[in-house]
């Protein structure tokens, strides 16, 4: 029972929250979709989704005259952790004109998987560390046949990301960073999956939400990903003082590699080595 998974609709979803009392969550999540909305058109989308909680056993209707709901225990378990979670494991992919968000929920020493896609479709579940390396492979798309037997890897500084990564970017360019030629290489293999990739990347990131963060989560953790033609390509900052000016390495991964750095970023997520352990 605790591994089931509970699919919802956006509106489905949003409902449910709105009669849980997390109005704002429900509003941010429908209009990012829809945008302003009237609102009978507020009443057309949450009576549908009414009926539809209802088909799927998930609410049931207490008394016909006064019209009163009642939500499955179960999808209020994890709604509650939804809204009241501080702490979040979050990866982000864009895929054919959509994008797909698997965040982990922290809370109450439990942890609620939450798959989006397109906020079209959520997935809902309770989960363990032991899950997320399958969970985040899943997301990125990434299979063991996708990783080289050799990493590679080649240091900028953030000017030089900013270039590397402007659409007005070009290969002479790197005439003046002094590079290696096995440096250049790469940043041309890495340029070139980036241009496949329609200049976009995929993240990882950890986040944590403050009383006092007016403008969303502070990110204390971040994986950009580029899965390419013949490399898995991560970047990050290898600069471990935050106030430092950083450095950013961009580097092809063994899966050695890769297991190895999402075992870092689930270990600094748990922190709890009794928990990680399961």
């Amino acid at each position: 029972m605790d591994k089931q998974t509970v699919i919802l609709t956006l509106e489905e979803l949003g409902f449910a929250l709105t009669a849980l009392g997390a109005e704002d969550m429900a509003s941010g999540l429908l209009q990012s979709y829809y945008g302003e909305l009237t609102e009978d058109r507020w009443e057309l989308l949450f009576h549908a989704a009414t009926h539809s909680l209802i088909s799927k056993g998930l609410m049931e209707q207490r008394d016909d005259e006064q019209q009163q709901l009642e939500f499955d225990a179960f999808i209020v378990e994890m709604l509650a952790h939804l809204v009241q979670s501080r702490q979040m494991l979050r990866g982000y992919k864009e895929q054919q004109d959509k994008q797909n968000t698997l965040t982990i929920h922290h809370g109450n020493e439990r942890f609620l998987y939450h798959f989006s896609s397109h906020n079209e479709l959520h997935f809902f579940r309770w989960s363990s560390p032991e899950d997320w390396h399958h969970d985040i492979d899943q997301l990125f798309g990434l299979l063991a046949s996708n990783f080289n037997e050799h990493s590679r890897y080649v240091d900028l500084t953030e000017e030089q990301w900013n270039e590397l990564t402007s659409s007005s970017f070009s290969m002479q360019q790197m005439t003046t960073w002094k590079l290696h030629e096995s440096a250049q290489q790469i940043i041309q293999d890495w340029r070139e999956d980036f241009d496949r990739n329609q200049c976009s990347l995929d993240n990882l990131s950890q986040m944590i939400y403050a009383d006092t963060d007016e403008d969303g989560p502070s990110v204390t953790n971040l994986l950009f990903v580029l899965k390419g033609t013949n490399d898995v390509w991560i970047v990050r900052n290898t600069e471990l003082d935050m106030q430092a000016t950083p450095c950013l390495r961009i580097e092809s991964v063994t899966e050695a590699d890769w297991r190895e750095r999402i075992t870092y970023f689930i270990q600094e997520f748990v922190r709890d080595e009794a928990v990680f352990r399961g």
